[in-house]
């Protein structure tokens, strides 16, 4: 029925080249490959580029083949291969050459396979691929074997993956023999590996992200403290060297970690590693009170690294050393190129805080409204372009298909636009997909959109807004920190499940959510309850009342509590400064605590500036 519906369609009509796939589909749906065929061809022959022919072309593959036409499909995917290089379906199609040739060619239908795995590790073809060429018995190089051997590994068989390795020398597979005895459980196995490979310098082949891997899986497998195993690593490394400075720097005093951020910034000026060691060596001046020579550095900053992740830190510091000077309009001057420059950041919502003190002398900290109410779910989002965008920056295409419901093809035609691609995620429930792809996109626009722009929702939905309303409103918190704090748990993945085992939407360890309903005599819990949002959601906020009340309902302690837990943090605040609240979150001495504090109440800014909750200031 559907066949003979698209057939009705003129010819004349704008979306006809997806017409003849839909066609083509149903046709091999029941069957009649004789007629997908032809409306395969017809749509390459009139459509050759159009953004849906790759899939045309190799789907024409995969008819031939089904009709036992094993020439004409071979012919088909070299095509596929030949004109769509730079697709999956080509990838696909050296695949399907190579199962082809099996047993016409022996060597050629090897020669595929190791293509295959060479550029699709894990692709979905890896494993038959590597299947194939044990049951063919192919002779294997060096080169070959490790092929294999990465192909394996990529698709979790680290035994087996192992295995290959072991036939290479060690000066080429020490690497991948550490990762695969690391997964194994194999610790002393793998730690003698990447110190062999660190030490020797056997790293001329490995890019730079498998060597920090590299470095950084010998610091976590080492004995010795962390401090030493770094050590180690500068002792023997001549590559990434500013990233193992760093990762040292990380792990030492202030003053001694000072030497090394200096090492960075003078030796690795252009280094991922550079921005960051330069704020450190700012935020240490400005920490001492060394205000003019921290506003030196900082500028120095400013001139040398445009927009960097240190960027919006380095000009809020620099409004609060102008503000404590009472040079009011420098102060407002960084103030207000952080608002603008960085809508969305942490540093956005302490400077708005700043800003509004200058203004009327009130910093509203991180103090929370519970009287909020969070609306019904937001997180069917609206388009992240309006119909007119779309057309003029893609054509009428996506915009048709948009309209018909087709998403998947419109973003065919959209060339993988990442906020299109998040919005259609968010059509299809992959909610945390979704979140990320955004923020990934966003964080990558020098130019941010207005708050009202529909993308920010797709970073920011609004989920589980009934429950979490009813708990926030029954323990007195405010529903937008519970909001932000799940978030940042969790992205809204029911089922996450941290390394360290915490559970669900909340990340709450079994333990802990055993102590919370025992105080609140809600019955036996297990681990398995973690995982239903109602349960996590009434435990979580019972948590963090708890944190509230023990810190006589300051936020920003009980949020870190939230992570931290309470006796780290009343230990903090017996030894940290509270003269300055935004210096005691610079000082906190959990990273992943300061880190994590930053991001909870940076969410809860941008979930109040977008969605317009009263108190946004």
């Amino acid at each position: 029925t559907a066949y003979y519906m698209y057939g009705r369609i003129a010819k004349k009509y704008k979306l006809y080249d997806i017409v003849l796939f839909r066609q083509a589909e149903c046709a091999a749906a029941i069957e009649d490959e004789k007629t997908a065929i032809e409306k395969y061809k017809q749509l390459l022959k009139s459509y050759a580029s159009s953004p849906i022919a790759p899939l045309a072309s190799y789907s024409l593959g995969q008819a031939f083949l089904r009709t036992g036409d094993r020439q004409r499909a071979e012919e088909q995917f070299n095509l596929t291969a030949k004109h769509f290089a730079d697709t999956d379906y080509a990838l696909g199609s050296y695949y399907y050459i190579a199962e082809l040739n099996r047993n016409k060619d022996k060597n050629l239908a090897i020669a595929y396979w190791l293509k295959y795995i060479a550029l699709a590790p894990s692709g979905r073809f890896s494993p038959e691929s590597v299947n194939e060429l044990e049951s063919i018995g192919a002779a294997l190089s060096s080169k070959d074997k490790k092929l294999v051997g990465i192909a394996l590994y990529m698709n979790q068989n680290y035994s087996k993956a192992l295995d290959y390795f072991n036939q290479l020398p060690l000066s080429d597979s020490w690497y991948w023999r550490a990762m695969c005895n690391k997964q194994l459980g194999n610790r002393g196995a793998a730690l003698a590996q990447l110190e062999t490979g660190i030490k020797n310098r056997y790293y001329n082949d490995l890019d730079d992200s498998k060597l920090k891997n590299a470095m950084t899986s010998y610091a976590e497998l080492c004995k010795s403290s962390k401090d030493v195993c770094w050590q180690n690593i500068l002792l023997w490394s001549d590559r990434a060297r500013d990233f193992a400075l760093y990762n040292r720097a990380q792990l030492l005093p202030s003053e001694q970690a000072r030497a090394l951020y200096e090492q960075i910034y003078k030796h690795y000026p252009k280094g991922d590693y550079a921005s960051d060691a330069l704020w450190n060596l700012f935020w240490y001046e400005c920490n001492k009170g060394n205000y003019n020579s921290a506003i030196a550095l900082g500028k120095k900053h400013l001139a040398t690294y445009a927009n960097t992740a240190a960027s919006p830190a380095v000009h809020f510091w620099l409004g609060k050393i102008y503000e404590k000077r009472n040079n009011r309009r420098e102060a407002e001057h960084f103030y207000k190129i952080v608002l603008k420059s960085f809508p969305d950041n942490y540093y956005a919502f302490r400077a708005n805080g700043r800003l509004n003190y200058l203004k009327d002398g009130t910093d509203n900290w991180w103090r929370t409204s519970p009287e909020i109410r969070l609306p019904s779910e937001v997180n069917e989002g609206k388009l992240p372009y309006s119909y007119q965008e779309i057309a003029n920056k893609y054509g009428t295409h996506p915009t048709e298909l948009i309209l018909l419901g087709d998403y998947d093809t419109a973003l065919m035609f959209m060339e993988k636009d990442p906020f299109f691609e998040s919005w259609v995620k968010l059509q299809y429930g992959a909610i945390t997909s979704s979140i990320v792809t955004a923020r990934n996109a966003m964080s990558k626009l020098f130019d941010k959109p207005d708050r009202t722009n529909p993308r920010w929702k797709l970073i920011y939905p609004i989920l589980y807004s009934e429950e979490i309303n009813r708990h926030a409103e029954l323990n007195r918190l405010d529903p937008v920190i519970v909001l932000s704090l799940m978030k940042e748990e969790s992205h809204f993945n029911p089922y996450a499940r941290s390394s360290s085992n915490a559970l669900g939407l909340m990340q709450l360890l079994p333990h802990t959510a055993k102590d919370i309903a025992r105080w609140r005599k809600l019955g036996p819990i297990n681990h398995n309850d973690l995982f239903v949002p109602t349960v996590n959601i009434r435990l979580g906020t019972a948590y963090l009342r708890y944190a509230k009340d023990t810190f006589n309902g300051n936020m920003l302690f009980s949020v870190a509590a939230y992570n931290a837990g309470p006796g780290a943090v009343q230990k903090w605040i017996k030894t940290l400064p509270q003269t300055d609240m935004d210096r005691f979150v610079e000082n906190i001495p959990y990273s992943q605590t300061k880190t994590y504090v930053k991001k909870v109440f940076g969410t809860y800014w941008n979930y109040k500036r977008i969605y317009g909750f009263e108190g946004n200031g």
